[in-house]
């Protein structure tokens, strides 16, 4: 199961599900980092039987209410506050499109009722019906290292039957919730590449996650790395191959620091093999460098280094308005001048005189104790 990155539940009870496969279930969420959804339906929710299973724990909604008896006619779907902040639950690009869209959306008339949102949870489509009460419709939340989403309409279907531009709607938005239920679910072996704030050499931290079978942290991997520079659009540089170290402080964490050399593009890509030697997978990523970029950042002076520079060079700092009467000083000024020279040991007298000190020493020695 750990080998998929989503799983959606349409219409089927809990009991098609052994207590095992539930908790398994679950764990493909919280530790594999999956995504589940639940769909509206008969068999669904509390009619399904999910209260109190692993199943029903990880959903952003609850489920211990009795289900309303009371016929619902006319649900009328609407975004909340949540919904629009979110790319992927609108369809149209203006807001005002969007809302005609909606209102021109045909009514509902299945809905699975829930007592409310967990903590945590985030609403992001609400269903009002004739009374003027608005019920969860599509509900998400984190889980784990994964994500849950919920929707409690079971009559999405009519949503398409309308006309076909509505078909294609209904098909666009199917489309980007499947995307965002798999947008963030881990792979065996991860690659980011993390400039080091603050470094002159705008030096990048490349830090591999490796995970085993059952995505728990590998820490006997063997990781290795091959950067390949693109300057000017063209990668005829040599790939440079570095390996990465494991992490003191996380597991499963491999970092390596790269410095970059020239301004241009980077590709790197990463193996990572088990403690027999087969490969546990690959990951690639890319950033880019301009090396001059931090000189032209910002064309305030920055003073303080300036002031710094100048106290440790034995200058100084001129303002504007001192120009005149430091060009002034210039020919008085005085201007040390480095020179480098290179003298031969063995030229210097010291070093002759401290040699012939040991030729004497030696001979005294000598002939203190009778040697020849």
């Amino acid at each position: 199961m750990f080998a998929y990155h989503a799983i959606i539940v349409d219409d089927l009870e809990a009991e098609f599900f052994t207590a095992d496969q539930k908790s398994l279930l679950q764990r493909f969420v919280s530790e594999r980092g999956g995504g589940f959804l639940m769909l509206g339906g008969m068999e669904s929710f509390h009619e399904g039987g999910y209260l109190r299973t692993p199943i029903g724990d990880m959903l952003p909604v609850y489920l211990d209410r009795s289900p309303d008896e009371t016929p619902r006619e006319e649900l009328r779907l609407g975004l909340t506050r949540e919904g629009w902040l979110q790319s992927w639950a609108r369809l149209r690009p203006t807001e005002n499109e969007e809302k005609s869209r909606l209102a021109a959306m045909p009514g509902f008339g299945l809905l699975n009722e829930v007592r409310g949102l967990k903590p945590g949870a985030s609403s992001i489509a609400t269903v009002t019906d004739a009374g003027g009460h608005a019920h969860p419709a599509v509900a998400v939340q984190r889980f784990g290292h994964g994500r849950t989403a919920v929707v409690t309409v079971g009559d999405v279907w009519r949503w398409g039957l309308r006309d076909p531009e509505m078909h294609l709607d209904m098909d666009k938005a199917w489309r980007q919730l499947a995307r965002w239920l798999v947008a963030d679910v881990p792979n065996k072996v991860e690659l980011a590449a993390q400039p080091k704030k603050g470094d002159p050499n705008q030096a990048v931290e490349l830090q591999v996650r490796v995970r085993d079978p059952k995505f728990l942290p590998l820490d006997n991997a063997t990781v290795m790395l091959s950067v390949q520079p693109i300057i000017g659009g063209v990668s005829n540089a040599p790939a440079i191959r570095l390996p990465a170290e494991p992490s003191t402080t996380e597991p499963g964490l491999y970092t390596a620091t790269f410095v970059p050399r020239d301004t241009g593009g980077y590709h790197v890509e990463a193996m990572a093999t088990n403690n027999v030697g087969a490969e546990a997978g690959r990951a690639v990523a890319g950033w880019t460098t301009d090396l001059a970029a931090e000189e032209f950042r910002s064309l305030k002076p920055n003073r303080a280094l300036l002031e710094t520079i100048a106290k440790q060079t034995g200058g100084e700092v001129v303002d504007m308005g001192a120009l005149g009467a430091f060009a002034g000083r210039l020919p008085s000024l005085k201007a040390p001048v480095t020179e480098a020279w290179t003298y031969p040991l063995w030229h210097q007298p010291l070093v002759f005189a401290f040699a012939l000190l040991c030729f004497i020493a030696e001979w005294g020695l000598r002939r203190m104790r009778g040697l020849p």
